[in-house]
């Protein structure tokens, strides 16, 4: 077994120049069969891809389409799905921190 201080050795963490992005968190209420009609032919509707997904249409739905949506964690109550998301959005580096 290799140890993790041998393998993280190994990686290199690259600078990030000129790019800058946002990332916020929607936070979405979905009725639960609203959700698995969204979801009809999934195969693992309540897994990560699976919220997404959703996630994506969701977005597409309401007209944001230049966000990239991150892990989506994800609570079923018994009539709701409650689904947060993290999405990134790439920003103009003017003004920003660097």
């Amino acid at each position: 077994m290799y140890k993790k201080d041998f393998l993280f050795s190994a990686v290199k963490e690259l600078e990030n120049r000129g790019k800058t992005f946002k990332v916020t968190h929607r936070i979405l209420e979905v009725p639960k069969d609203i959700y698995l009609k969204v979801l009809a032919g999934y195969e693992e509707p309540f897994s990560e891809r699976g919220a997404q997904y959703f996630t994506e249409e969701y977005l597409k739905w309401r007209g944001d389409a230049g966000g990239v949506v991150g892990m989506v964690r994800f609570d079923k109550n018994e009539d709701s799905i409650v689904l947060d998301a993290a999405v990134r959005y790439k920003i103009e580096p003017r003004g920003q921190p660097s």
